[in-house]
């Protein structure tokens, strides 16, 4: 029987979707329910069906979970960016490894279970975690500032009071600053009337209780300003940014002008010993203490004897290639994004590091022409959602490196990568890394080395 939307049956939840979703079968047929646990059983009533999947709401819980858990958050049905956190963190953890190991089996030829794939790596805090905000705004019916969610998969905006997985400090920040903005009767942009100023407020923030403070807005006004000055006040912020953004498509809400407004151009992030100069378009993790122990694990899994060259491609700001320089002959960092060189280079100087070297550009090319010239025993790839690109690809399998350490935030890209390289590198380990607890994402270090048959 085919299935349609409105129908009604009993879905045993099999397993864990990549945005947190559980996921059962009819006939084969994968269906995606909201809020569902592996293990439960749940009256589900179709809401959409395409030719290879279909959605459905739950109805009834049939068979609760014993990993089902409160959602301590007030707006967690409402808002949904924190998709799991109805799951006891410690099952979460593994249904995170879990999510890796679907993807090598459906992605790849490789048998999951001919390398070791290790126990995800806690995050040390579970919440308050977050060191960047963008928290879109709203305007009451009486001209007041609310802070708001974008509620998962639409435009609707969600009044919060607090995000729990937010800093502390941006959320006292935000409560201080909208009370301000209200003051001033600044109005919200609305993308109804097309019409307003404040469009977002954007906070970063360290481990020293300092903050930078971006206002989005459409354009500058004098009461923009008021705000600006009572807002340097708060003894917390150390800076505020304009950012003039008129581009009202859905995507990147960091872009546009920035206008450095007032105080420093920057703060500054401790990560073990090292410090790195943050901006407010610069590009770093969220979570600064699983961070440092991103770069630990990169690090040990390196395997340096201060004799080696290492090429670090799409190094960012060089968060990784800055960190594990002490025991490299040398680091090369590569990056697409001139501001992030620029970072890195400057990061490179404040640290007092001389055995780097930044480029930038297509990280393909660039790679290709420094292999003309030098080699490397060591690479590091850190690469976007959409992982590597044929030309990487070929790039990796015409040349042979010891050792390649791949940072991965996207399971599935990362299999699909895997699938390649394995004709050429063997994979040793797969490490899941927790970086964003009580939601869905997940990272990994895999660590792979030259087949000794090659």
């Amino acid at each position: 029987m085919r299935l349609k939307e409105n129908d009604e049956f009993i879905l045993d939840i099999k397993r864990i979707g990549i945005n947190g979703e559980g996921i059962g079968y009819y006939h084969k047929l994968a269906i995606f329910v909201d809020d569902a646990i592996p293990g439960e059983g749940h009256n589900v009533k179709i809401t959409k069906v395409t030719d290879n999947m279909a959605f459905a709401e739950s109805i009834e819980n049939k068979h609760p979970s014993e990993f089902r858990q409160i959602p301590v958050c007030p707006y967690f049905k409402d808002c949904g960016a924190c998709s799991t956190m109805h799951i006891q963190y410690d099952k979460m953890c593994d249904y995170k490894r879990e999510m890796i190991i679907e993807a090598i089996r459906k992605y790849t030829k490789i048998n999951p279970k001919s390398f070791e794939i290790k126990p995800t790596f806690k995050a040390p805090f579970t919440s308050n975690y977050r060191n960047r905000s963008i928290t879109p705004l709203r305007s009451t019916d009486y001209n007041n500032v609310k802070a708001c969610m974008i509620k998962e998969g639409t435009n609707h905006l969600i009044d919060i009071d607090e995000c729990l997985i937010h800093d502390e400090l941006i959320n006292e920040l935000t409560n201080k600053i909208i009370k301000i903005a209200s003051s001033y009767k600044i109005p919200v942009y609305s993308a109804k009337n097309k019409d307003g100023i404040l469009r977002y407020l954007s906070i970063r923030v360290n481990d020293n209780n300092e903050a930078l403070v971006t206002f989005i807005v459409t354009k500058q006004t004098e009461d923009l300003y008021k705000l600006i000055s009572e807002t340097s006040i708060i003894k917390e912020v150390k800076g505020i940014y304009i950012l003039l953004n008129n581009n009202f498509n859905s995507g990147n809400i960091i872009q546009g002008k920035f206008i450095h407004a007032y105080g420093e151009e920057k703060i500054v992030l401790n990560i073990n010993k090292l410090k790195y100069n943050i901006y407010p378009d610069t590009f770093f993790q969220l979570n600064t203490s699983q961070t440092e122990n991103l770069c630990e694990k990169v690090l040990k899994n390196l395997k340096l004897s201060l004799k080696e060259k290492v090429l670090d491609i799409y190094c960012g700001v060089g968060f990784i290639s800055l960190y594990i320089s002490h025991m490299a002959k040398e680091v090369v960092g590569i990056e697409y994004e001139k501001k992030s060189i620029i970072s890195a280079n400057e990061n490179a100087e404040i640290n007092k590091i001389k055995n780097t070297r930044f480029y930038c550009g297509d990280a393909a090319k660039v790679t290709e022409e420094l292999l003309k010239n030098e080699s490397f025993d060591c690479l590091i790839l850190d690469p976007p959602r959409t992982g590597l690109d044929d030309n990487m690809i070929k790039l990796l399998l015409d040349n042979d490196f010891k050792r390649i350490i791949y940072v991965s935030c996207n399971p599935s890209t990362l299999a699909k990568n895997l699938n390649d390289l394995s004709n050429k590198y063997k994979i040793n380990s797969i490490e899941p890394f927790d970086m964003l607890p009580n939601t869905a994402h997940i990272e990994s270090i895999t660590v792979l080395s030259l087949n000794k048959s090659n």
